[in-house]
């Protein structure tokens, strides 16, 4: 019994579901279906097996914690230093979450595993960033000395120069190295691009965005790309959050910009102009 909550739990926690989902419809249909086929007996059986709200985020929370000291052994057993990152984001209820991942060796193989995700308070300074990792490090057994690398953003709690989070670490650890993440690499690239390239980017980012921004665009948009026979009706969304690259956007636009081409080609100039000048107007 035990063991068949635990894993209904956990299918529950890789669909992303509610944990009331287990109570509410996983439980009773699976009563059912039981009783249906084997009876009432077997049905009954069924019942004891426990799938409350509560019971299921404990499942959850065992697995997880059981998760996080296997890897915290894997990480004091490996051969070589160990590797962390470490990037610190606020969530859709604003609450500022810091997360972290791990890269080691075990048997010979470079592995990566996602090590905890905690939640900042107060404020989200080096000292506070640190004293959280500090904590988790002892919770679990841990040591700086089993790390050789730190990977973080730009942000100045990180790597700012006297007080920032890889300085601390440094002053006392000197053996830690540091290096830039490199998503957030390739935001600070697309900022200091040539004129030439930039204007196109910027073109390319403003029409979508204008498309993207007012549903009535977006459907005229989707409505145009079928008719001309685009496998891409739609585009993704560009904003200026920096771990969503204006990579992601470039390529579908780019495709549909090659569909139109092809597509006015065949088209004579004065219809192209009615064209553009009905499109404007439903805009």
């Amino acid at each position: 019994m035990v063991q068949a909550s635990f894993e209904v739990a956990l299918k529950i926690a890789e669909r992303k579901k509610a944990h009331t989902i287990g109570e509410e419809l996983i439980k009773p249909c699976a009563e059912i279906m039981v009783r249906n086929v084997l009876g009432d007996k077997a049905k009954r059986e069924i019942s004891k097996i426990s799938l409350s709200n509560n019971t299921v985020r404990r499942r959850i929370d065992d697995m997880a914690a059981d998760v996080c000291n296997q890897v915290c052994q894997e990480i004091r057993a490996s051969a070589f230093r160990a590797s962390l990152q470490l990037d610190e984001s606020t969530d859709i209820a604003n609450q500022s979450q810091l997360i972290a991942f791990v890269r080691y060796e075990k048997e010979k193989k470079v592995k990566e595993e996602f090590l905890f995700c905690e939640l900042l308070t107060t404020t989200t300074t080096a000292e506070e960033v640190k004293k959280l990792v500090d904590y988790f490090f002892e919770k679990n057994g841990l040591s700086w000395m089993q790390f050789q690398h730190i990977c973080t953003d730009g942000a100045p709690a990180m790597i700012g120069v006297r007080t920032g989070f890889v300085t601390r670490v440094k002053s006392k650890w000197p053996h830690i190295s540091n290096s830039h993440c490199s998503l957030h690499r390739y935001a600070l690239a697309s900022k200091t691009m040539p004129p030439e390239l930039m204007s196109v980017l910027d073109s390319v980012i403003s029409s979508i965005n204008f498309i993207r921004g007012r549903a009535k665009n977006h459907r005229l948009f989707d409505l145009m790309a079928q008719e001309m026979g685009s496998t891409h009706t739609s585009l993704l969304y560009h904003t200026q959050v920096r771990w969503l690259s204006r990579e992601s956007a470039w390529p579908g636009s780019l495709k549909c910009t090659r569909k139109w081409r092809s597509s006015f080609a065949r088209w004579k100039p004065e219809e192209i102009i009615a064209t553009k000048t009905t499109k404007t107007r439903s805009f």
